[in-house]
């Protein structure tokens, strides 16, 4: 190493975001890198689960983690879309799927061609076009196998987790490649 070469890296913070870093530094990073990771036991968490989003499936095979024991750690589901509700006036709603809309056509994505021709006559709504807008409406999902066709291969998903996925209590699958230190610190109360 050179005198200017990092030796350590201090991630403060131990919620998701902070194991989430320290577990892709761990994977990614030279082993001679000491990672050390300040947690206070003090400050709890929410406790309303963790929301993902489709990235979070790379990121965990990354990591080298099994998605089916990811999922049955944190007590977690799937989930095929974001709901908001009251999103553009009071009582409408807008459900955001994961994964594409339609297919496109000759390089023009669905969605502009779907834009284009409500301009000139009513359509459904573009969730119609959506395997995944689909499922949730009907309220049924399967996993699509890896030599899944379209359109069942744009089925997509994200887990839903019951437990924060990346806490303490899952820090151990997630730092398999070495050891990241964790350093117990204490909350400052401002007087």
């Amino acid at each position: 190493m050179s005198d200017h070469a990092i030796r350590k890296i201090v991630i403060v913070g131990g919620g998701t975001a902070g194991w989430m870093a320290a577990s892709a530094f761990s994977a990614l990073l030279e082993r001679s890198i000491e990672i050390i990771l300040v947690e206070s036991d003090e400050i709890g968490t929410v406790g309303v689960g963790e929301a993902t989003i489709p990235p979070l499936i790379a990121f965990n095979s990354m990591l080298g983690i099994n998605e089916d024991e990811f999922l049955s750690a944190t007590r977690g589901t799937f989930k095929l879309g974001i709901e908001f509700v009251d999103w553009g006036a009071v009582g409408e709603r807008y459900f955001h799927p994961f994964g594409p809309h339609g297919q496109d056509f000759r390089g023009v994505a669905f969605h502009q061609l779907y834009l284009r021709e409500t301009a000139r006559q009513p359509l459904p709504d573009i969730r119609h076009w959506s395997m995944s807008a689909t499922a949730a409406e009907l309220g049924r999902f399967a996993r699509p196998g890896p030599t899944a066709r379209p359109p069942l291969s744009q089925l997509a998903c994200q887990s839903a987790c019951k437990r924060d996925p990346l806490s303490a209590r899952k820090r151990d699958p997630l730092t398999r490649w070495r050891k990241v230190d964790r350093t117990r610190a204490f909350a400052l109360r401002a007087a």
